[in-house]
């Protein structure tokens, strides 16, 4: 490693799932393979045990609540803070990369999903609102998060700086297992309830359908539904549990169309990744949607008749767009913030 003041940290330990693990991972490898003499130290939670060390990357596992309360008291200039939270003292050369929707909702919001959520969400929003002007700037994933957070925590320095992983697909002719596939964490706001609604839906009017979806065995209440509904012999939900990369890119080559009922997103990682597959996408009729993709077809994500029946009508070939892309990856245009520094 060079000397501390040229090394590019990346603080991370509060990501542990979902799509804030997805574009870590993909951040490391991007750095590890395309700026592979940028010395990277990486603080994260021991779960992400998968990510290691290299030549050039150092990994610092934080494996107790008060060793990163600690991290969060440093003062580490050239730091990227991945996952939301600033730093408690003012560093330089310093960015948080936000990307949680629930950190932007009022509180009556947050309480409708539960109260465990309304007490963590509230905490953090005023942690943000409090320590916030301690980075130099916050990039965000698209227009409406940038507004929204703007509008919040009144931080103007707000930078619209999406990147996904490219699946750099081979678009052979997959034999296709699945119908339709969400390859989603369940947590309220992506709202499984609402497709296996419209599965039920299917499934009463007697419409064959396989749906693959990564439910974890925590989610007693979901899996039961899906228990349920297969129960009929009509419509088929496959779970597939928590799956990794080389899983998900295998599931979407086995898939026909992506279906995604999420109510909130920061950017809608999933919709980007069906599009670099080459796969079809349904989606709601909602703002995150149209900043990132043109989908096949728009829904009601409040209503499941609406879903059921574009999921009807993708079947029946009742359509006439392929999804389309509208937002650029800039990735390099992130790691550019600190790699000039050096």
């Amino acid at each position: 490693m060079s000397k501390q003041d040229n090394i590019f940290s990346i603080i991370a330990p509060n990501i542990k799932d979902g799509g804030g693990k997805v574009l870590l991972e993909y951040l490391l490898e991007y750095l590890e393979e395309k700026y592979n003499n940028f010395p990277v130290i990486v603080y994260l939670d021991p779960s992400l045990s998968n990510i290691l060390e290299t030549e050039n990357r150092k990994v610092v596992f934080l494996s107790s609540t008060i060793d990163k309360i600690k991290l969060f008291t440093r003062t580490i200039d050239n730091a990227l803070y991945f996952g939301n939270l600033p730093p408690m003292k003012k560093n330089k050369n310093s960015m948080v990369y936000f990307h949680n929707p629930y950190l932007l909702m009022n509180k009556r919001r947050i309480l409708s999903y539960s109260f465990y959520f309304f007490v963590k969400f509230s905490l953090l929003q005023f942690y943000i609102a409090r320590f916030i002007h301690n980075v130099d700037i916050v990039a965000c994933q698209s227009r409406i998060i940038k507004d929204s957070f703007v509008n919040k925590y009144k931080f103007n320095n707000v930078e619209i700086l999406p990147f996904f992983r490219s699946y750099k697909n081979d678009f052979k002719d997959y034999e296709k297992e699945y119908d339709f596939s969400y390859i989603s964490i369940p947590t309220p706001h992506k709202n499984h309830k609402l497709l296996f609604d419209a599965m039920g839906i299917l499934s009463k009017e007697n419409i064959k359908i396989k749906l693959a979806v990564t439910i974890d065995d925590k989610k007693r209440e979901l899996l039961q539904r899906i228990n349920q509904i297969n129960s009929f012999g009509v419509v088929k939900i496959h779970n597939l549990g928590i799956i990794n990369r080389q899983q998900v890119q295998s599931v979407y080559n086995k898939t026909k169309c992506i279906i995604f009922p999420s109510k909130e997103e920061s950017f809608g990682l999933g919709l980007v990744e069906a599009f670099e597959m080459g796969i079809d996408v349904l989606a709601p009729d909602l703002d995150y949607v149209h900043a990132v993709i043109k989908p096949s077809i728009l829904f009601n994500v409040d209503d499941k008749a609406s879903c059921a029946h574009a999921m009807k009508e993708y079947l029946n070939n009742e359509y006439n767009n392929k999804t389309l892309i509208v937002v650029e990856n800039q990735i390099d245009q992130i790691i550019n913030k600190f790699t000039s520094h050096n």
